[in-house]
C-alpha cells in the first residue's frame, strides 16, 4: 500500500488545473504561476510522504522498530534481550494469526518463547498421556554459548508455564533437546558443482531441524543439484535417519567430493 506521489507529478497536475481554468495564463518555468505551483507541490509532497509513513505503521510487518514494539506490548509481548526486529514480528505474527487459545498446543509454545534466552519450543501433546504436555526448548545460543538450556532456563520456563497454562491441565513438563550428530559425505560429478556451497547448505539445512524429523538422503542430494552437480551420490548416510522420540538432528562432518 502506498499513498506516495513524486513531487514532478504534483507540480504538472497544478499547472494542469491552473492551464484549464485560465487558458491563457503563463505556467512557464519562472514564471509566478510556476512558483507558487511548485511551493505548493513541494508542500503537498511532503503531505504524501508523511501519510505514506503513517500508512506503513499501520501494519506490525511494515512498522518501525517503536511502532512494532508498540502492537507487541498492545498483545502483551515485550521484546526478548538481544531480539531483533524479525525476530520479534515472528512472535507477533504468531500470536495474531494463532491467538491465545485455552491452552492449545501453539499457546505452550508461545509461552515457552516468552522467555529470554529461548530460540525455540516445541510442544508434545499427550507427552506422558491424557492431560499431559511435554515442551522441548532449544537455547539461544549467541546468548546462552549452546543449543542446549541451562537448568535455570528449563526451570524459568516451567515455572512461568505453570503459571500461566489452565489449572484443568495434569501435568506438564519443559525438556531439553536431545541431539543427534548426522555425519554426511556427498559424492558428484559435474565441471559446475560448487561443493563449498553445497557444504554449506547441507550444514544451514541440517541446522534447521525439529524434533522428530526424518533426514531424506533425496533432501542431500537435491542440494547438490541445486549447486550445479550434474549427479550426485549419497554416501553417508546409507538410509535415511528417522530420529528416536523427540531427538533433533544436527549436522555432523559434512564433506562433498
Amino acid at each position: 500500500m502506498t499513498f506516495e506521489k513524486g513531487f514532478d507529478e504534483l507540480l504538472n497536475g497544478i499547472l494542469t488545473d491552473y492551464r484549464n481554468q485560465f487558458p491563457s495564463a503563463d505556467i512557464s518555468q519562472g514564471s509566478l504561476i510556476f512558483i507558487k505551483a511548485a511551493c505548493m507541490a513541494s508542500a503537498l509532497w511532503g503531505l504524501y510522504k508523511y501519510q505514506d509513513y503513517i500508512a506503513q505503521q499501520i501494519f506490525p510487518d511494515t512498522s518501525d522498530t517503536e511502532n512494532l514494539e508498540h502492537h507487541a506490548w498492545v498483545r502483551g509481548l515485550s521484546r526478548k534481550t538481544g531480539e531483533t526486529d524479525t525476530e520479534l514480528l515472528a512472535r507477533l505474527l504468531e500470536y495474531i494469526r494463532r491467538p491465545p487459545a485455552g491452552g492449545n498446543q501453539y499457546d505452550y509454545v508461545k509461552w515457552a518463547m516468552d522467555i529470554t534466552g529461548v530460540k525455540a519450543a516445541y510442544c508434545i501433546p499427550l507427552g506422558q498421556g491424557v492431560g499431559t504436555v511435554d515442551v522441548i526448548i532449544i537455547a539461544d545460543p549467541e546468548l546462552t554459548g549452546s543449543e542446549i538450556p541451562t537448568q535455570d532456563l528449563i526451570d524459568e520456563v516451567k515455572a512461568y508455564i505453570d503459571d500461566v497454562r489452565p489449572v484443568t491441565a495434569k501435568y506438564s513438563r519443559v525438556l531439553p533437546p536431545t541431539f543427534i550428530t548426522q555425519n554426511v559425505t556427498v559424492t558428484g560429478s559435474g565441471s559446475e558443482w560448487d561443493k563449498v556451497k553445497t557444504v554449506s547448505d547441507i550444514t544451514a539445512y541440517l541446522n534447521t531441524f525439529v524434533p522428530n524429523q526424518v533426514l531424506y538422503r533425496s533432501q542431500l542430494i537435491n542440494q547438490a543439484i541445486l549447486n550445479g552437480a550434474d549427479d550426485a551420490t549419497i554416501v553417508t548416510p546409507a538410509n535415511n535417519v528417522v530420529p528416536a522420540t523427540n531427538e533433533i538432528i544436527r549436522p555432523g562432518v559434512i564433506s562433498a567430493t
